[in-house]
């Protein structure tokens, strides 16, 4: 299975960076990796250059735009997405900092749900 966690970076942050993004991910799989109070300076950074997940907006896109795709459902808070045949699986979970998208077989049903949050890139500031 395949998981992704999404984070919206603020923008002053992701301009400086462009072309270094592997600095967020290092940023991140420290915070993981990280005990104690290490963990929570790491935390504090992330928080700082990360913005909120519009989840209202972002919740009325999915329904919007999924709601007609493939076998799609919703159930606790999550999204789900299903080829028809079962060969691609994905589902969706938002979170107020960040957003997780596990997705198995072939990429048909993730990439729908990455096309949403393409389709929002004014709402996520880019």
């Amino acid at each position: 299975m395949r998981t992704y966690q999404i984070y919206l970076i603020e923008d002053e942050f992701a301009h400086h960076y462009y072309g270094r993004e592997k600095l967020f991910f290092n940023l991140f799989l420290e915070y993981i990796q990280a005990r104690g109070r290490l963990k929570s300076i790491l935390q504090k950074q992330i928080e700082y250059v990360t913005k909120k997940v519009p989840t209202i907006q972002l919740q009325l896109a999915i329904e919007q735009r999924l709601q007609k795709k493939m076998n799609y459902w919703t159930q606790n808070g999550k999204y789900y997405l299903e080829k028809t045949n079962g060969s691609s699986k994905a589902v969706l979970i938002i979170q107020n900092d960040s957003i997780t998208l596990k997705a198995e077989g072939d990429y048909e049903a993730e990439t729908a749900f990455l096309k949403v949050f393409e389709n929002m890139k004014r709402v996520f500031g880019h």
